[in-house]
């Protein structure tokens, strides 16, 4: 069987397909609706700009352009994770397997929550659709909802789901069985990767209107808290004596020579580099500008200083 296309002959599920579409035409509705406004406003403010140096109108159109890019990554990466050949490979070479998990947890929840998808694709919703939203608002019907969100989007909580959803299903049981059943592999545990990791990037990329609700410091502890769980999840599996998971260890030899042993240990290798990369950047640009805060601080108190004995 050929690994470019599915069982049903797709090279990417149609379902995937579909949302992805849907996604984009509504972002895209609602990203025009916003730099539009930005333009609007870059336009009205060019005299005072000129007079006073501020560039903020600018600065939002620009920003909201580099947004778009972002989205057009989470897109492309996420049918890059759905693709047929990463598919059943993943269910042949447990390293492969990891790379999906991995573009999931820390490649495309950095880049959806970076893309700040929640005004365009508000915006992006026919009228009839946004008029229902605020009629169940007024009806109080989403109260619970937003009660949940605020509570989930309390940092300590997002860090422990994080750390819980990752390790639950990388347990073998829940592991092996997500491996035997798409239904459960695809909308229980590929959507809890998706789900706990945008939770916790919402933490760390501020994503209009979604705000970190830590400082710099506060979100590069987050971080770390991420780092360390990853890298003691990877040692577990690459120290195992032997392979911790049945459909992979059935085989004889994994595609590539590969025994169960060696691909479970190279999966963990991947996991552990390649799987805290992106939050060890993260983490080197929160500490930076958290010293270059203090810095701007500290000569704010040198000037405040300076006025005092001046006056």
């Amino acid at each position: 069987m050929s690994i470019w296309v599915d069982a049903n002959g797709w090279p990417i599920p149609p379902t995937v397909l579909l949302g992805c579409l849907v996604a984009e035409i509504l972002y895209f509705r609602g990203w025009q609706v916003l730099v539009k406004a930005e333009q609007r406003r870059t336009a009205g403010a060019k005299t005072s700009s000129v007079l006073t140096g501020s560039h903020t109108a600018v600065y939002r159109r620009n920003s909201w352009i580099c947004r778009s890019i972002f989205f057009l990554g989470t897109i492309f990466t996420f049918l890059l994770a759905s693709s047929a050949p990463i598919d059943i490979l993943s269910s042949r070479l447990l390293w492969v397997h990891m790379i999906q998990h991995l573009l999931l947890l820390v490649v495309i929840a950095p880049l959806l929550v970076a893309a700040a998808p929640l005004l365009p694709l508000w915006l992006g919703l026919p009228r009839w659709a946004r008029r229902l939203v605020r009629l169940s608002a007024i009806l109080n019907i989403g109260s619970p909802f937003h009660r949940l969100g605020h509570w989930l989007r309390q940092p300590a909580v997002s860090c422990v789901l994080l750390i819980i959803g990752t390790w639950v299903w990388h347990w073998p049981a829940l592991y092996d069985l997500a491996l035997t059943n798409a239904a459960i592999h695809d909308w229980c545990e590929h959507m809890t990767f998706l789900a706990v990791s945008v939770l916790f990037w919402t933490q760390v990329i501020p994503s209009p209107p979604l705000r970190p609700r830590l400082g710099y410091l506060g979100r590069a502890g987050c971080v770390g808290i991420a780092i360390l769980q990853n890298v003691i999840l990877a040692v577990l599996i690459a120290f195992a004596q032997v392979p911790l998971y049945a459909p992979y260890a059935h085989l004889a030899l994994a595609p590539g020579g590969l025994s169960a042993l060696q691909d479970q240990q190279l999966g963990a290798g991947i996991m552990w580099v390649f799987g805290d990369l992106p939050l060890v950047i993260a983490l080197v640009v929160l500490l930076n500008r958290w010293l270059v805060s203090q810095s701007d601080d500290q000569e704010e108190v040198n000037i405040v200083k300076k006025i005092e004995s001046v006056s």
